[in-house]
């Protein structure tokens, strides 16, 4: 039973994506690069499926990753990140919430432009393309599926090279899932990742 899954058509222009602007970003022994390792709370918040008495849904999880900001200039950036969890997909059959449940690997991936805002720059806009990746235990088949990105970001420091951060990333996309010829509706998408670590930036700030 696969997921819509990414075809190379589009995951490889993603990957090229990510590989160029990481590759263009300023060398200078002066520019600005903060690494984030954090920990996320990933909540799926809608269901995958909702089709004749049938609904389901990933559960919420908490993810391990990080994320990487990587300064144009001043005020903008280019903001990597990825977080991976343990989650399962949980059926509601006929009225019964326990009549399915199937255990998975979830990845929420991005590749965003952030912009900094006010005078001392704490809070940060940011958009972009992301990656929503799923591998089951069992015998549905993963996939992997471009998303739209939005999101808002906040630090506070805590030395000349370290703060405290927090970001919040909204992935929205479109599922479906399908088995032999039966294929189910294709429903819109919303993942909330809310993430909270470390930011340690180089040559500080």
């Amino acid at each position: 039973m696969p997921r819509m899954d990414l075809t190379m058509k589009t995951l490889l222009p993603l990957s090229l994506l990510i590989v160029a602007l990481t590759a263009t970003a300023p060398a200078r022994a002066d520019s600005r690069v903060d690494i984030i390792p954090s920990v996320a709370y990933i909540n799926p918040t809608t269901d995958v499926v909702d089709q004749d008495g049938i609904t389901a849904r990933f559960d919420a999880t908490l993810g391990f990753g990080g994320r990487i900001a990587i300064y144009l200039n001043e005020t903008v950036s280019l903001d990597l990140s990825g977080h991976y969890g343990r989650s399962s997909l949980a059926a509601d059959i006929f009225g019964d919430p326990d009549a399915a449940s199937v255990d998975l690997a979830l990845f929420y991936g991005s590749a965003q432009l952030a912009v900094a805002l006010g005078s001392e720059k704490r809070f940060i806009l940011h958009g972009g393309v992301g990656l929503q990746g799923t591998n089951y235990d069992d015998f549905i088949e993963g996939g992997n599926i471009m998303t739209g990105v939005l999101g808002l970001s906040g630090w506070m420091p805590l030395s000349p090279t370290a703060a405290l951060r927090v970001d919040f990333d909204a992935h929205f996309h479109t599922t479906y899932f399908e088995v032999g010829d039966v294929r189910t509706d294709e429903l819109s998408q919303l993942d909330t990742v809310l993430a909270v670590g470390i930011q340690f930036t180089s040559g500080g700030r």
